[in-house]
């Protein structure tokens, strides 16, 4: 995906007042902006690198402890 097109839908979803989309958005914005420092490409984000940072973030949300059953009731 483009960085540009990962802008404007975050637009778009400010314009919706659609929190929840836009705060979705706005972390994989964000997720792909500090890659992109990162590897020292900053000024022009390419698509490669957009993909990667919107995958790490899939993972990283699948691995959370919130996708895993309680192992043990609250008490």
């Amino acid at each position: 995906m483009q960085f540009k097109t990962l802008q404007q839908a975050m637009i778009a979803a400010m314009k919706a007042r659609e929190k929840e989309r836009k705060e979705a958005i706005s972390v994989l914005v964000s997720a792909a902006k500090k890659l992109a420092i990162d590897e020292g490409c900053r000024d022009d984000i390419p698509e490669e690198l957009v993909d990667r940072a919107i995958l790490k973030e899939i993972m990283k949300d699948s691995t959370s402890p919130a996708h895993f059953p309680r192992l043990y009731p609250i008490m």
